[in-house]
C-alpha cells in the first residue's frame, strides 16, 4: 500500500461514526508484520486510529499468519456465506483486485458480505508496475470502473491519488535503492522472477497513481 493511499483510506474511515464503521473486515490483510513493520504507514493511518476508537476489526487473508484473524478463500461459497452472517458494517479491499483472475466475481462476494447500508472502501493501482502476488493481471481501473463492479452500491467518493515514485520510497538515497534492488533480485522467485523483480526500475522517477473508492451499499436489498 502506498503511503498516500493509506492516508486516504484512514481519512475516509475517520469521517464515519463508530456505528457506521464497526465491525470492519479487512480483506487481503497480510500479516501483522506486513502492516506494522514492512509498511508501517498502514497501521499508522488506518488501524492504530481504529484501535483507539475500539472498533472491532477482523483481518482476513488467504494464508494463515500472525495477525490474520480469519483465513479462507472468498470463492468458497460456504466460507463467504459465513462472512455474510457476521454483519460487517465496513469492508476494506485494498490492492487485491489486480491479483485475482475474476475481479467482478470477488466484488459480487464483497457486496453480499457487506451489511445493507454499510460502507466499502476499494483501492487498486491505476499507474503501477507489474507485481505478481502470486499473479498480477494488470487490472488498472478508474474509480468509475471500480464502482461499476458494485451495482448494489452508491459511489460516495472516488479519486486517483498521486503515490510518489520509487525514488521517494528509498528516501532519495542511492545506497537504500541498491540495497532494495539486491533484496528483490535475491528473492526473485517470490516476485515473479526477473520480470517481477526488475519491474520497478523503470519507475524510479515515474509517479504512481492509485484508484481509491468509497461506496455505500443500498438499503432495502434482498440477498
Amino acid at each position: 500500500m502506498l503511503k498516500q493511499e493509506a492516508q486516504w483510506v484512514g481519512d475516509a474511515i475517520r469521517d464515519l461514526s463508530f456505528a457506521q464503521v464497526s465491525p470492519l473486515l479487512n480483506v487481503g490483510s497480510g500479516t501483522a508484520e506486513f502492516r506494522q513493520q514492512l509498511q508501517p504507514w498502514i497501521d499508522q493511518w488506518i488501524f492504530a486510529p481504529l484501535r483507539q476508537r475500539s472498533v472491532e476489526v477482523c483481518h482476513l487473508d488467504l494464508q494463515h499468519g500472525e495477525g490474520v484473524d480469519l483465513s479462507g478463500d472468498l470463492n468458497d461459497g460456504e466460507f463467504s456465506a459465513g462472512l455474510s452472517a457476521r454483519g460487517y458494517q465496513t469492508v476494506l479491499c485494498c490492492n487485491l483486485l489486480e491479483h485475482v483472475r475474476d475481479p467482478g466475481a470477488i466484488c459480487a462476494k464483497l457486496e453480499r458480505i457487506l451489511r445493507q447500508g454499510g460502507y466499502i472502501i476499494v483501492t487498486v493501482p491505476y499507474r503501477f508496475p507489474y507485481h505478481p502476488d502470486p499473479i498480477d493481471t494488470m487490472f488498472r481501473p478508474t474509480p468509475n470502473e471500480v464502482a461499476q463492479l458494485f451495482p448494489h452500491c452508491q459511489l460516495i467518493s472516488g479519486t486517483l491519488i498521486d503515490g510518489g515514485t520509487v525514488w521517494d520510497y528509498v528516501e532519495h538515497d542511492p545506497w537504500i535503492l541498491m540495497a532494495k534492488a539486491r533484496q528483490r533480485l535475491a528473492s526473485a522467485p517470490r516476485h515473479g522472477g526477473i520480470k517481477g523483480s526488475a519491474s520497478f526500475l523503470p519507475w524510479l522517477f515515474r509517479r504512481f497513481q492509485q484508484t481509491c473508492v468509497l461506496m455505500r451499499k443500498f438499503t432495502g436489498l434482498t440477498s
